[in-house]
């Protein structure tokens, strides 16, 4: 993926300016700097849900895109983790079963099968999360804010998600503020500056 001197406006208020990314396959890159800056904007605006100003975002041809969002809206909807996991699933099909077993296999979280999702804690559902990505088959990963609102064990349990992303042929935007991520993945890290 290719962005070229993206420029996203809120009204008349200038949100990103002239931002370039070259991203190749395999390549995982966290965005870091502070909230309230844009870095969300940017990802959604990669993802086509809010409207550049100018600038162009390029795709590979059969670019799939998986999108974890930092927020879980509707904590009292009782959904189980397969039926989060099967939303990465376009089709329903006769291997959907053992493809959501498979994501949850790869994300470490097959022992969460059966659970209602908003009775995990914040570690697990980010795994369950991941879990719907890998179940897309997506080749381009965007994280929001993964680790936001994780305490110090579940933050843990992440991290060793984050680096098993390392080894995975898909390339990977993480926007963040946490300094911890930098510290624990050997990532390259872009400063953001409004």
């Amino acid at each position: 993926m290719k962005i070229e001197n993206l420029c996203v406006k809120y009204d008349k208020n200038i949100v990103i300016e002239n931002f370039s990314l070259n991203l190749t396959l395999g390549e995982k890159v966290i965005i870091y700097g502070p909230n309230g800056t844009g870095k969300t904007t940017l990802l959604k605006t990669i993802l086509g849900i809010v409207k550049a100003a100018s600038g162009k975002i390029i795709f590979e041809d059969n670019e799939i895109i998986a999108y974890c969002k930092q927020d879980y809206p509707n904590p009292e909807f009782p959904i189980t983790v397969e039926e989060v996991v099967a939303m990465g699933i376009k089709k329903q099909n006769k291997n959907s079963k053992e493809d959501i077993k498979n994501a949850l296999i790869k994300a470490n979280a097959l022992n969460l099968q059966g659970r209602l999702f908003y009775s995990l804690s914040g570690g697990e559902r980010q795994k369950v999360s991941l879990a719907r990505c890998y179940c897309q088959n997506a080749n381009l990963f965007l994280l929001d804010e993964p680790s936001s609102f994780l305490d110090t064990k579940s933050k843990n349990i992440f991290l060793e998600q984050m680096k098993n992303l390392e080894n995975q042929n898909c390339s990977v935007i993480a926007v963040t503020h946490d300094e911890e991520l930098i510290k624990n993945l050997n990532w390259k890290v872009i400063k953001w500056n409004k």
